[in-house]
């Protein structure tokens, strides 16, 4: 597996792991186990670190479809992949 597909993937196990954790606060202050404020204000948090982690995530993952897509087609019309042009 690439690079970029263990960046992708590990970030949407925190994506992941950010909405879990957003959820179960949320319950835990319905619950009243925690002050309702406190588990809110640490459930929004969560929600940042899971939309983090599902933009960046999304990100990779699909910069590698991309990748993968434009090597097919490179093969299918027979064309010379050209290296990009470094700045």
């Amino acid at each position: 597996m690439s690079r970029i597909k263990i960046i992708g993937w590990t970030a949407m196990a925190v994506c992941v792991i950010g909405y879990a954790g957003m959820a179960a606060f949320i319950v835990l202050g319905k619950m009243e186990h925690l002050p309702l404020t406190q588990a809110m204000i640490l459930a929004g948090v969560s929600a940042v670190v899971g939309e983090i982690g599902l933009w960046v995530g999304a990100g990779c993952l699909g910069l590698s479809l991309f990748k993968k897509r434009k090597a097919l087609f490179d093969r299918l019309f027979r064309r010379n992949a050209t290296p990009a042009p470094e700045a």
